[in-house]
């Protein structure tokens, strides 16, 4: 699985704990990755995927009248709740992404810098 990640573009480090069950994921910050993409290669590897911690970049805009936070490479993600301070900049939001369907991921954000 560590192979398969590290060949994906925008993959900077892959960790993986056998101990912990999970792996660490740095991408880069031009990166065109999707945690979709991510979590099909991991179970294509034969492993389960669970709730995803992440610490991201973006900016909390309103799609359709819900909130999403655009990750600036052209992928969105469902923010669970509207978070109370959404500026318009960009952030550094931390939360758990909580997987809907195959290829989307709703967001609980539990931090934004």
């Amino acid at each position: 699985m560590s192979a398969a990640l590290k060949k994906l573009e925008g993959v900077e480090s892959v960790d993986v704990s056998l101990e912990k069950a999970s792996v660490e994921i740095t991408l880069t910050a031009d990166n065109k990755v999707t945690l979709a993409h991510l979590r099909r290669i991991i179970m294509n590897n034969g492993n389960e995927t669970k709730d995803a911690h992440i610490d991201a970049r973006g900016r909390v805009i309103d799609r359709a009248g819900k909130p999403v936070l655009d990750l600036l490479n052209g992928a969105t993600m469902e923010l669970e709740a509207r978070p109370d301070r959404a500026p318009r900049r960009v952030v550094e939001v931390t939360g758990v992404s909580v997987e809907q369907t195959k290829d989307t991921e709703r967001l609980r954000v539990t931090g934004i810098k």
